[in-house]
């Protein structure tokens, strides 16, 4: 009886014995990784059939220390690179100073067929691992050809047109864009698009119609036109580009109005030389105030004399005077007190033309006439 129950006890520490490598066995396999050397980083995940929409823990370890990794499920053996990767649920991590991480994604549906891997790669650098997986749900399909793209090589790219009479007053530029493309390869190029653009500043983005293009054979070269049109009164640098199949090519023109900018700037001088005409006409015809004398005009005070010598004025008197005469002009006397030169005797002038002249014959109405002057020759004299 007591030798049972020891025997009992080892016989179930016996049969659990193996058991727990079993388990063990059952943990670790699906935890398979893509160790290779001990140098390379390597990766592994909790279990290798994924759900999609199902969380997944990816492991690494010999990782370069501070690096960020990114792990996401991919199709076709991630081939084409990020391409065959879903990368809107990719998980981000940090590496560790042992060169470890954790990170747990969500599977999802890779834009390519399987068979599908984890793919981990770092930044910065070019560290990368992945691990084959199944995702549920999802057919494999045979791998893509990784063949190479045909090349095309653009051997010319000229920008033609030259400015006309409409186009320097502001009217729409044109240009002919001539784009000659070679097939260098063996194999001949299918109809490749040909896409055109213009735009400024360097960037060509503004679509422009482009000819349908054709097979190019192998070893083959094709001149391509395409007619450009710029806005109206462009100014400045343009662009025109764009790509022919995985060619790319670019040009660019200068465009300047030079007969609207001349335009411009003679209307701005004749406007600015009309209102001046203008101010200095309504300057010029603007009343002046009372008192005010005009801008050009020389005012000269009167001299008034403070005293009269009365010698000077008894001479002047009685010489003005004649033979009894009492009456003086008064601007005579005005002229003479100012000190201004007196004016010339009229009847002296008369008298000396009468004596130097001969007499003319008289006419029926020469008397009635002089009988009329007279009174006027008497007035004369009094106003003098």
């Amino acid at each position: 009886m007591n030798l049972g129950v020891p025997t009992a006890a080892l016989a179930a520490v016996f049969l659990a014995g193996p058991a727990l490598p079993a388990a063990s066995a059952r943990t670790d396999a699906p935890a398979a990784s893509a160790r290779t050397d001990a140098p390379q980083p390597s990766i592994g995940v909790g279990s290798t059939r994924l759900s999609p929409g199902r969380p997944a823990t990816v492991t690494g370890a010999g990782w370069p220390s501070g690096a960020t990794v990114q792990a996401e499920v991919c199709g076709a053996r991630a081939l084409r690179g990020s391409a065959d990767c879903d990368t809107l649920r990719a998980a981000v991590a940090l590496v560790a100073a042992d060169g470890t991480f954790r990170v747990t994604l969500i599977a999802g549906a890779p834009p390519s067929r399987c068979p599908c891997v984890i793919r981990v790669t770092a930044q910065p650098g070019a560290s990368s691992a992945q691990l084959d997986v199944e995702l549920a749900g999802q057919r494999e399909a045979p791998l893509p050809s990784l063949a190479s793209p045909p090349r095309v090589d653009v051997v010319r790219t000229r920008l033609s047109g030259s400015p006309g009479l409409a186009e320097l007053f502001g009217a729409s530029p044109h240009r002919t864009l001539t784009v000659t493309v070679r097939n260098p390869g063996t194999t001949a190029l299918g109809r490749a698009p040909l896409i055109v653009a213009w735009g400024t500043g360097g960037t060509a983005d503004i679509p422009v119609s482009a000819p349908l293009t054709r097979d190019l054979p192998a070893g083959a070269t094709r001149t391509y036109r395409v007619r450009v049109t710029l806005p109206a009164a462009a100014f400045g640098r343009y662009s025109v580009g764009g790509a022919y199949g995985p060619a790319k090519f670019s040009s660019a023109t200068d465009v300047y109005p030079w007969g609207l900018i001349t335009t411009a700037v003679l209307s701005a001088l004749l406007l600015v030389h009309a209102i001046g005409v203008a101010a200095r006409r309504r300057f010029r015809q603007r009343p002046l105030r009372a008192g005010v004398p005009a801008p050009d005009a020389i005012v000269t005070a009167p001299v008034t004399p403070t005293g009269i010598e009365l010698t000077g004025l008894r001479t002047f008197l009685a010489r003005a005077g004649n033979e009894g005469d009492r009456t003086i002009a008064l601007h005579t006397l005005l002229r003479h007190v100012s000190g201004q030169p007196e004016l010339t005797d009229r009847q002296g002038l008369d008298d000396l033309v009468r004596v130097l002249a001969p007499p003319l014959p008289t006419r029926p109405g020469d008397t009635a006439r002089a009988e009329s002057d007279e009174p006027r020759d008497a007035r004369s004299r009094e106003v003098r």
